[in-house]
């Protein structure tokens, strides 16, 4: 017993430590972000992420560097980061909004189904994690409802935790979907950004490929399969191809 609040007490102090770590780390980024000294910042900025430490902050921080480093391509990449992780970031939005300007890329996207547009508004209007305290909320409401309803003495309190336990049911599917597929987002991301000054897109995963149109730094895409080092894309417009995996990053 007492070798197991030894061991519990350690990784509490090793949790701490590394948390205590990464603020120090944040704080120290923003520190040379306000020097103006932008490169410097984003470096500490890189020693976070590879503690396994991403936040919607961190990467609209990251941004803010990249932009002020006249990374065009890295800052729209960092601002889309910060939205994935959290759609509701505002000032993340903002930026991405005005950084976008000065892409030298602009096409006309393919009409999506109603449908489609709206399940995708739907599932990016909140993150995984509020999705997924959702989804645990409803599961309870659920519960709830049904044992009101087997065990209720009144008929009115059983036609309510039916009705309750019902349309849980119906919220929790839609919630835990919507978690998933956000989930399966971060583990499988399917978006990309451009970020070589420009890049040739090439009708086969090789330098013999003929080409096919150029794409330029900030444009994004989506992206799938990779062979050999080459990825293929799709651009709004409906046109793929492949190009080099290293000129572009995943979302």
């Amino acid at each position: 017993m007492k070798r197991l609040i030894l061991c519990l007490c350690i990784l509490c102090s090793v949790s701490l430590l590394s948390a205590t770590n990464v603020d120090s780390l944040f704080h120290a980024g923003n520190s040379l972000y306000e020097e103006g000294k932008y490169e410097e910042a984003l470096g500490i900025y890189y020693q976070v992420i590879e503690q396994n430490k991403e936040s919607a902050d961190l990467y609209y921080n990251m941004g803010n560097a990249a932009y002020r480093s006249n990374s065009i391509g890295y800052a729209i990449l960092y601002y889309e980061k910060a939205l994935k992780l959290e759609p509701t970031h505002e000032d993340a939005a903002n930026n991405l909004e005005f950084v976008s300007q000065y892409r030298l890329d602009a096409f006309e996207e393919v009409p999506r189904l109603f449908i489609g547009t709206w399940v995708n508004a739907f599932v990016h209007m909140l993150p995984e994690r509020i999705w997924s305290f959702l989804a645990m909320f409803l599961f309870f409401v659920i519960l709830t409802g049904t044992l009101v309803y087997l065990f209720a003495n009144r008929i009115a309190l059983k036609k309510a935790g039916f009705v309750s336990a019902l349309a849980g049911l119906l919220l929790f599917v839609l919630a835990i979907s919507a978690a998933a597929t956000r989930h399966r987002e971060v583990i499988r991301p399917d978006t990309g950004v451009i970020l070589a000054p420009s890049v040739v897109v090439r009708s086969s995963p090789s330098e013999s490929g003929t080409e096919l149109f150029i794409l330029h730094e900030g444009t994004k895409v989506d992206i799938s399969e990779e062979v050999g080092g080459w990825q293929n894309i799709r651009v709004i417009d409906g046109r793929e191809g492949w190009i080099l995996a290293d000129d572009f990053d995943s979302i």
